[in-house]
């Protein structure tokens, strides 16, 4: 009996000692599950995982590889070519009727004139590569651009949650406030079922709001590049706007866009390219020249020599030659190069005029959406005060008998289309002033290295 006692109190301590661990696990499992990702940390998820920047990265490698290449052709080429054989001869006698044989020969080629092909193209490798650096530039500004949009949405589908909760707490006091009142019979039934039916939707428009942060996390996720069973929360960031304000001159945004945008950059990196593509198609008209030189030796059995002396005295040679090659007729292969050529350079030429007036048009509807932006501001911020003065105001009168709940609710409801229009504001003026650091060419994550470390 005693032993079954000290058994059950050995188990309760184990049983109490387990709880014990596993209550202490709690907060850790807790933090597992939700963790914070500031706008900062976003940038750096982004600009690590993101695939269409991966993508780009390539693009600079492999042009850089081309243009390794074309600095390679410059180089002589040298091979190797060695045989080795043996053959039977019917008409000999004793050993010699088997033979065998080897011989080794190098060679060495270099080209010395190619109709300055050689020196085109490396100058074109060399602007194309350019071009895809500024590209990968730009697909980093867009990168930036695009997760800075996410994050403020998804940060503004929070606000809306805080706004929408806050919203169904004064419903509920109000309800409870009405029916007090019915109850002493200062407010008829009707009041009590409308202010249900308020509560009711005050209610949907938080699951709504709740709805809407969990789609624009999913968004956030694709712009970051990471799976969507990733978890995390976001947080209001500095006021971007602060660090970033533009200037709102017209000709000095134009200037700045026209000198850093890298898309423009690398436009007038592929119209130099183009150029020389002409040049390389030119040369096909032109004769070459090339320097041949080889050195060899061989051994064969019948001989009477050795190895050694076939080797290196009786069969050794050496030659040299110069391959002038003058074309007469390509069947016009070269004239067609050229003349697609030249096509290809006007092409580009007109998609760099026309990328120009896009930079122009994107500098001008950036900066009046700028400015209407800070209006709009400043307009919400007054909408919130005079809304919150005749919520107040209404619900007071409510209270002595003056005002209906039709009143009361009305008032409720601007005051509350106030608040979510005074947020849309302060997310869109951040958010409309680093679009203006986007479209004139100077956005980087660095324009956020100071944000989010709270």
């Amino acid at each position: 009996m005693d032993m079954h006692k000290m058994e059950t109190g050995g188990l309760t301590v184990l049983g109490l000692v387990f709880a014990l661990l596993v209550i202490l696990s709690l907060p850790c499992v807790a933090a597992e599950q939700s963790t914070t990702l500031t706008l900062k940390q976003a940038l750096g998820v982004a600009l690590k995982h993101n695939q269409a920047l991966r993508l780009s990265a390539d693009e600079v490698r492999s042009a850089r590889v081309a243009l390794r290449q074309q600095k390679d052709d410059f180089l002589p080429e040298a091979s190797l070519e060695a045989t080795a054989g043996g053959g039977h001869e019917q008409g000999a006698v004793g050993s010699d009727r088997n033979y065998h044989a080897l011989s080794a020969e190098v060679a060495v080629k270099v080209n010395l004139f190619n109709g300055f092909a050689d020196q085109a193209a490396l100058d074109q490798a060399d602007k194309n590569l350019s071009a895809r650096q500024q590209d990968l530039n730009r697909q980093q500004q867009t990168l930036v651009f695009d997760t800075v949009s996410a994050y403020l949405d998804a940060v503004k589908s929070l606000e809306q949650i805080q706004v929408a909760q806050q919203t169904l707490e004064d419903n509920r006091r109000q309800l409870a406030d009405i029916e007090a009142y019915h109850r002493v019979g200062r407010r008829p039934i009707t009041d009590v079922y409308k202010q249900r039916a308020e509560t009711a939707q005050a209610r949907s428009d938080l699951l709504t709001a709740q709805r809407d942060y969990a789609v624009s996390k999913l968004a956030l996720k694709q712009v970051l590049g990471v799976e969507a069973t990733t978890d995390y929360e976001v947080v209001l960031p500095e006021d971007v706007a602060l660090r970033l304000a533009p200037s709102t001159d017209l000709e000095s945004l134009l200037g700045l866009a026209r000198k850093q945008r890298p898309d423009l950059l690398a436009r007038e990196k592929e119209r130099l390219a183009a150029e020389a593509q002409v040049k390389v198609a030119k040369a096909g008209a032109w004769p070459t020249v090339d320097l041949s030189a080889g050195v060899g030796t061989g051994y064969d059995s019948r001989s009477d020599s050795a190895f050694g002396s076939q080797m290196d005295e009786d069969n050794l040679y050496g030659k040299a030659s110069v391959d002038l090659n003058i074309p007469l007729f390509d069947r016009h292969l070269t004239r067609n190069e050229v003349a697609q050529a030249r096509i290809n350079r006007h092409s580009i030429d007109v998609e760099w005029e026309q990328l120009q007036c896009q930079v122009e048009v994107e500098i001008g509807q950036a900066l009046q959406e700028y400015l209407t932006a800070l209006d709009q501001l400043e307009v919400a911020r007054a909408q919130l005060t005079y809304a919150q003065d005749a919520l107040d105001s209404t619900r007071q009168r409510y209270r002595v008998g003056a005002a209906t709940l039709t009143e009361l609710t009305d008032a409720r409801s601007t005051f509350v289309e106030s608040r979510y229009a005074l947020l849309e504001a302060q997310i869109d003026r951040m958010m409309r002033t680093v679009a203006m650091a986007y479209y004139r060419g100077d956005l980087s994550e660095r324009s956020f290295v100071g944000e989010g470390d709270v």
